[in-house]
């Protein structure tokens, strides 16, 4: 009878799991669960409403904390704290919460609870239709498929939402606790630029704007405009420092990339494709699963090797890679998987992030690393003997290069396309038209003519360009090689 009731239990509990939404709640949505906890009347209510929001919900750490922080006795905190850890989403971080306790034995039993348990495992996020056939007696066959993939990535926050999240960050009594808000949104959403400087005007002082300002960047969907967000800034010393922070910083073009993702699932895929096709990437669930396996390894040596098992088997996107690397403790195995990693990232172009958990010296050794990589590529891809793009791909990729909105960002793609394939005269011409400025159609003409397959037909790209002053300037480029 015992084991029996153990088994039922065990099965409750994991039917609770599997019933959880891995989706993060959005800050708008969890401030207004948040506060009808702490609305309750008796801590042991408090409790109840607490358990039953991560029965349903899979939460951050900053969030369990913030529930934490409306209990008014250390033993509520402490059997939330124990219960909330099974569905937290980044587990790496809950030893934080030791903090928020006064007395020593609260602490320690905290630890102790944690060193027993395994990192949690998110559900994974699989979106199923049923489809019902019949069969030749008649009966109903059911089976699932899978439902057309949508691009997925992030999306900006919708003016609801955001009316919603600026009014509560206005709502706090201290500069202290609007500008906690205002990260905590910034964490939870992407932002737009002009979401961004809403709530810098809702700052009271100079610092906190600045601060807020640098902070909220990485997550801001439309980063190509965020020099716009200096107009919130009222000092030309701020303005400066937030200039330079800028140039610092990778530009993320969102939205081409979302379209680009787009264009990827309409596009058919042949039996040669799909035998050429990279291993899958990480959905959101697997990498939080990956994530926590990592951390919860005993020492940074073995985590350093269950984060390369983990990257043999897919590819991961260089955000994912920087979130790894900063799990090791020594500077020596940071660096080690960011080399280690770099061969297996699916967005290359976006590896700076990296270097942000990097110490500084580290920086010149991986650009060197990277830098000796892509030569031994070019060199192996040259060796294979070069053949012109197919007009199928050569369309799909001219598709990419217009879904840019800015001119730098079509010739910054366009050079890749020259970098990594060969190509025709005509169809260097064909991107070359897809500029509106006749200064990029010299630099890309100048760029793409050494990878250009049939040289003899160059004059084609030649004559597209405007103006005369440039078509010598080209002539004279060529010579130059030539001689």
């Amino acid at each position: 009878m015992k084991a029996i009731s153990t088994f039922l239990c065990i099965l409750a509990t994991s039917a609770i799991i599997y019933a959880q939404d891995a989706t993060p709640l959005t800050e708008s949505k969890f401030d207004v669960l948040r506060k009808e906890i702490v609305g309750q009347s008796f801590d042991s209510k408090r409790l109840v409403k607490a358990k039953e929001l991560s029965d349903n919900n899979f939460l951050y750490v900053r969030q369990i904390q913030a529930i934490m922080e409306g209990f008014s006795l250390e033993s509520s905190r402490l059997d939330y704290a124990k219960y909330a850890y099974s569905t937290v989403l980044d587990a790496e971080n809950y030893n934080t919460l030791i903090a928020m306790f006064k007395l020593g034995t609260s602490k320690d039993a905290l630890k102790t609870y944690l060193a027993q348990r395994k990192a949690p495992v998110v559900p994974k996020e699989e979106k199923k239709a049923v489809l019902t056939e019949k069969e030749e007696g008649g009966s109903e066959k059911v089976t699932a498929t899978p439902q057309k993939t949508k691009p997925t990535g992030p999306t900006p926050m919708t003016d609801q939402e955001f009316a919603t999240a600026k009014r509560q960050i206005g709502e706090e009594s201290f500069e202290s606790s609007k500008l906690r808000r205002a990260k905590q949104t910034s964490d939870a959403n992407y932002l737009l630029c002009h979401q961004i400087k809403e709530i810098m005007e809702v700052l009271s002082f100079e610092s906190s704007r600045l601060e807020y300002a640098q902070y909220a960047y990485s997550k801001t969907y439309d980063q190509v405009n965020y020099a716009t967000v200096k107009e919130s800034l009222k000092l030309s010393k701020s303005k400066e420092e937030l200039t330079a922070f800028l140039k610092k910083q990778p530009i993320v073009d969102y939205a081409a990339a979302k379209e680009e993702e787009a264009l990827a699932i309409e596009e058919p895929i042949t039996e040669e494709k799909e035998a050429a096709q990279l291993p899958p990437a990480f959905s959101k669930g697997d990498f939080i699963n990956a994530k926590n396996e990592i951390a919860s390894q005993s020492s940074d040596a073995k985590k350093l090797e269950k984060a390369k098992e983990i990257t043999n088997k897919t590819y991961l996107l260089s955000e994912q890679v920087k979130t790894i690397t900063a799990l090791f403790l020594f500077e020596d195995n940071r660096l080690d998987y960011a080399k280690y990693a770099y061969a297996k990232t699916s967005d290359p172009e976006h590896f700076d992030l990296v270097r942000a958990v990097l110490e500084k010296e580290s920086h010149k050794v991986l650009d060197d690393y990277i830098k000796n990589v892509n030569e031994a590529n070019q060199v192996t891809t040259l060796a294979t003997g070069p053949s012109e793009l197919s007009s199928e791909d050569f369309e799909a990729l001219k598709k990419r290069i217009t879904g840019s909105a800015l001119e730098s960002h079509k010739l910054e793609k366009a050079k890749k396309i020259v970098d990594r394939s060969s190509l025709s005269a005509m169809q260097v011409k064909q991107i070359n038209d897809l500029f509106e400025l006749e200064e990029t159609r010299l630099e890309f003409a100048k760029y793409a003519y050494t990878k250009t397959l049939d040289k003899e037909a160059y004059g084609l790209v030649r004559e597209a360009l405007g103006k005369s002053t440039n078509k010598y300037a080209l002539d004279r480029f060529i010579k130059e090689l030539g001689n």
